[in-house]
């Protein structure tokens, strides 16, 4: 049985910042709690979550969420990353404060390098901060769990009213089919993984992997991660039957 939690109104914030539309979170006593949207978002989250836990990140280098039913909805719950002195802005926010416009306009125009290229550049140039480790390590873990949301409100920094620093991994709960109204629990997971489809720079998942995995530093332990699967893994289509099938390709 999942913990379950009432939380009053007055705590709502509406995040505008998804491509898939407005979702409903609330935060409270310095907790972000998140709602599903399409059902299934917070199992995906605590799902990638324990298998971030199975890599060599460092836990300041991404979000761990949890499971919960929240005003008897399905959902789940992570700390604020954040310290009292730091503020976070999305790459969107940030690139429409300072130069104004639309990123995702803007890089839509360019190949997917060069779209890469172009917002490394503009990072390193107006917050002084080198977002290639962040976007690789970024990029290969969403070519693992097919990351369809990751688009430049789900990429962001921290400013601590001195420097800018890359925000630690978040927001996975798009991923391994969720919300993808053409996937079939009835084909192949390797015929399924055809119609996943990237975001923010190339519609491919490799592509983006490729273009900077020589700053990649992220390693997967896939007898771990196997085994993590393994206790979860039953006779219906879930998340863990997805991700297995994914990692023995």
């Amino acid at each position: 049985m999942l913990p379950r939690i009432e939380i009053a109104p007055e705590f709502l914030v509406l995040d505008s910042g998804t491509s898939d539309g407005t979702q409903i979170k609330y935060f409270k006593d310095d907790k972000w709690y998140k709602v599903d949207r399409y059902g299934g978002e917070g199992q995906i989250e605590e799902l990638v979550s324990d298998v971030l836990n199975t890599t060599n990140l460092s836990k300041k280098d991404y979000v761990s969420y949890k499971q919960l039913i929240i005003n008897d909805v399905a959902g789940c719950v992570s700390d604020n990353f954040l310290k009292t002195n730091e503020d976070f802005i999305t790459l969107y926010r940030f690139y429409s404060n300072v130069q104004g416009g639309d990123l995702a306009r803007i890089t839509s125009k360019m190949d997917y390098d060069e779209a890469i290229d172009y917002v490394l550049d503009f990072m390193d140039k107006n917050a002084n901060v080198d977002l290639r480790e962040y976007l690789a390590n970024t990029f290969a873990l969403d070519a693992l769990i097919l990351n369809e949301d990751r688009h430049f409100n789900n990429l962001g920094l921290i400013f601590d009213g001195s420097t800018f620093k890359p925000a630690p991994i978040f927001d996975n709960g798009k991923s391994l089919f969720i919300g993808n109204k053409k996937y079939s629990p009835e084909k192949p997971i390797i015929t399924n993984k055809k119609i996943a489809f990237a975001k923010a720079f190339s519609g491919s998942f490799e592509l983006n992997k490729s273009y900077l995995k020589k700053y990649c530093t992220i390693e997967f332990d896939y007898g771990k991660i196997e085994k993590l699967l393994k206790n979860r893994l039953t006779e219906n289509d879930t998340v863990y039957d997805r991700l297995y099938g994914l990692i023995q390709q």
